[in-house]
């Protein structure tokens, strides 16, 4: 049997079904047929419908970040400008912080003795590490002590005063008080 031929009695089959059928059965069956095809295109009307609603918000999301990436991205080059100058800084501090306090305390006149601790690398990611120095100081003046401090705040050296001891070795009120001063000191410098 060809094609032609079985198609023609499926054809015959479904046409002699459907004169079988009562007047009744007939518009029940159109109207689930009716029923079945409006269900099918509204289900792909609302998939269509969802994936536009979609697309809609991805585009709302992707506007709002790039106005907020427009407002703060003064903020972010003025942070990243921030970040560049501390790391040229780092890169042009002078790494032998100990001879700059020891000359420095040698050009006011006093003895020092400076030591400096291993490196602790700093909990955040900058690439930092940071270095503790002890400074001890005997028989100096109080007002070259100042002078001295003033100095250190001066260096090109990101460095703070930790802890100051002070101990008077003078007791003598109408001569200058000489006293033997203690400081730890805090530098930072780049990992390397």
């Amino acid at each position: 049997m060809n094609k032609p031929e079985a198609l023609s009695r499926a054809q015959e089959k479904i046409l002699n079904a459907w004169e079988g059928l009562q007047p009744r059965e007939r518009i029940l069956l159109i109207a689930t047929t009716i029923i079945i095809i409006t269900l099918v295109v509204f289900t792909l009307f609302r998939s269509m419908w969802n994936t536009i609603d979609a697309q809609i918000a991805e585009t709302e999301t992707y506007r709002k970040n790039l106005s907020y990436i427009v407002e703060n991205q003064a903020l972010y080059q003025a942070n990243r400008a921030k970040k560049e100058a501390m790391r040229q800084r780092l890169l042009n501090a002078d790494s032998k912080v100990v001879n700059k306090l020891t000359s420095m305390a040698s050009t006011l006149g006093f003895d020092v003795t400076v030591t400096p601790k291993d490196a602790h690398k700093t909990a955040d990611d900058s690439g930092t590490e940071e270095q503790e120095i002890e400074v001890t100081l005997k028989n100096v003046d109080y007002y070259k002590f100042i002078e001295y401090l003033v100095q250190i705040q001066k260096l090109d050296t990101p460095m703070f005063m930790r802890h100051i001891n002070m101990n008077r070795t003078s007791a003598l009120t109408n001569s200058e008080t000489k006293m033997t001063v203690s400081i730890t000191l805090m530098s930072y410098r780049l990992k390397e």
